[in-house]
């Protein structure tokens, strides 16, 4: 059975899902296509966009196994999983989610805003702060959150939340 496989969480564990197959004796290939007329393969690639995420979803429609490196935001790696699972059984291994620190309340109150649709400009009105300040305060919770991106640290903040 052809295998695909979607791997969160870096070039660590991209590594370990390459020995783990090629341990399995697929043969694999670097990219979205294999060679023409050859036995079935194994694609490995990086996924970051919907464009990589339609080519690997197009190399999986032509026979080949997949190992992706999911690098996209979560709408795009879901997305291709959920068109994956079309195809047959997805082994989807999630980034470890790293362990949140502990948010100030003042950090709370501006990532609740920001989960409820508010810009962040609007959200430093509402809580009587400065731009520069709320940017700050924005920045000292992704990194109590081990997070990079205001996207991640809103989506980290909403699951808190639920």
């Amino acid at each position: 059975m052809i295998r695909l496989l979607v791997v969160e969480g870096g070039d660590a564990a991209f590594a370990d899902a390459l020995a783990d197959v090629a341990a399995s004796g697929h043969r694999i290939v670097d990219g979205w296509s294999g060679p023409p007329g050859t036995d079935p393969v194994v694609c490995t690639g990086r996924v970051q966009t919907a464009e990589d995420a339609a080519a690997a979803l197009l190399a999986a429609l032509d026979g080949a196994g997949l190992i992706v490196d999911a690098r996209a935001e979560r709408e795009i790696i879901d997305r291709l999983c959920d068109d994956l699972r079309r195809l047959g059984p997805v082994e989807h291994r999630p980034a470890e989610t790293p362990r949140a620190g502990r948010l100030t309340h003042q950090q709370r109150a501006l990532l609740d805003l920001l989960v409820d649709g508010a810009s962040l400009g609007d959200a430093a009105r509402s809580l009587g702060l400065s731009r520069r300040t709320a940017d700050r305060r924005l920045a000292e919770a992704r990194a109590a959150l081990g997070v990079t991106t205001t996207s991640e640290a809103i989506v980290a903040a909403a699951r808190r939340r639920a």
